[in-house]
């Protein structure tokens, strides 16, 4: 399956380049069982932790599906009462009718819980695109008990394995050559969390590569405009709903909401410039496009993949007014790349851990193991490692295929 001494991005073979079959994934008794026993285990672990009430439950998610309850149900979502985009609050009124008698935090939980395990499996469908069932379901189950993955909803109380599942998708349709599917796939993320805009760099990466038509983001477009549709026919004004995500914008004030990123080292009385970083990042992954457009190296699946993750990656780090969890699609696509590139094993633990850290400060209360400064070079230095071997893969002059 491997050659001993190739580089990670000359691993995949001829069959595997965007949009061959998967591999045969077989009938292996022994990897059922074990991937059944992780499920088990991953459930049991995150009902252990239901009973936490973070602050961010017990200020604005408990009281968010309060007022659901109170205003009846879906009547309720005439109402601007969440910083949150409407598909959330759909999911929050389903749920208190479907379960009226379940405990609020049993729901609020469940939901993110219900899309660990959609994450999981998609995170299953890209590595089994690459390599055999094994592998796959080792892919899956590290996703499960990813610690963030595990404390992001269950014990947190957040939601960002809803955007993150449908970003794994949609890097999933493309591995398949699915691009109708993938864009609609980013939609859906994006009408859950603006957050997945960390994944548009990696589209305009593509888009001058000619692996993703023009016409294809109109889907992406179609599917945020649709998803607002319901609450304005409920009652709730149109104008009001397309706000959402630039009033999100004025809620915080400081160019670094607890993330190890770039903005560590800036100081937040230089905050009315942030929109100088926002340009930054938009110039960056512009130099990127420019590299990738003019370099002869083909975009398949090692490659986009490696792309993905820095996307995903970068963006959040350069970006301002980023929160702590903010690089939890990183966390999840940095076990994807590991897969295809196994010489950065390590690139889950880095990522992970540094996310990890910055968790433990907000849910123990403000404990700090390492500072967050700490934690930005941390990740500074792995990105100058990314770095490199982006230089090795779209500046050399010679391009041999396969990957």
């Amino acid at each position: 399956m491997k050659k001993k001494g190739m580089p990670p991005d000359k691993m995949l073979q001829p069959s595997l380049e965007l949009g061959a079959p998967e591999q045969a994934l077989g009938s292996d008794y022994q990897n059922v069982v074990f991937l059944a026993a992780g499920v088990l285990l991953a459930i049991l672990l995150r009902s252990l932790l239901l009973p936490f009430e973070s602050g961010d439950y017990i200020i604005h998610f408990g009281k968010w599906y309060d007022f659901i309850l109170e205003n009846g149900n879906f009547s309720a979502l005439k109402y601007s009462f969440a910083n949150y985009n409407v598909p959330l609050l759909y999911l929050m009124a389903a749920c208190s009718i479907l379960f009226p008698e379940s405990s609020k935090i049993f729901i609020l939980k469940g939901i993110s819980i219900v899309f660990d395990f959609a994450l999981a499996f998609f995170v299953y469908k890209c590595v089994s695109f690459k390599l055999y069932r094994r592998e796959a379901v080792l892919a899956a189950l590290a996703t499960l008990f990813a610690p963030t993955v595990v404390l992001n909803g269950a014990m947190w109380g957040q939601w960002d394995s809803i955007y993150t599942t449908f970003l794994v998708a949609c890097i999933y349709f493309l591995l398949t050559r699915r691009q109708a599917a993938a864009l609609i796939a980013f939609g859906l993320a994006f009408s859950f969390k603006l957050q997945a805009v960390f994944l548009a760099p990696f589209f305009l990466w593509l888009f001058v590569k000619k692996k993703v038509k023009i016409q294809y983001f109109l889907l992406a477009l179609l599917c945020w405009f649709t998803t607002l549709l319901p609450a304005w026919l409920i009652g709730r004004p149109f104008g009001d709903l397309l706000l959402i995500y630039m009033n999100q914008n004025f809620i915080y004030s400081s160019l670094s909401e607890s993330a190890p990123n770039l903005y560590q080292w800036i100081s937040d009385g230089y905050y009315s410039f942030y929109p100088a970083g926002i340009a930054l990042t938009v110039g960056i992954a512009s130099v990127i496009a420019v590299i990738v457009y003019k370099s002869q190296t083909k975009i398949t699946a090692a490659r986009l993949i490696f792309l993905a993750f820095l996307s995903v990656l970068l963006t959040p780090y350069v970006l301002p007014k980023m929160h702590d969890r903010y690089f939890f699609p990183a966390d999840v696509i940095a076990i994807i790349f590991a897969f295809y590139w196994p010489r950065y094993w390590y690139a889950p633990i880095v990522v992970g851990l540094t996310s990890l850290f910055t968790y433990i400060r907000f849910l123990a209360g403000g404990t700090i193991i390492f500072p967050l400064s700490w934690l930005a070079v941390v990740l500074l230095i792995f990105m100058g490692v990314l770095g490199r071997q982006f230089f090795q893969i779209f500046r050399e002059r010679r391009i041999r295929d396969g990957a």
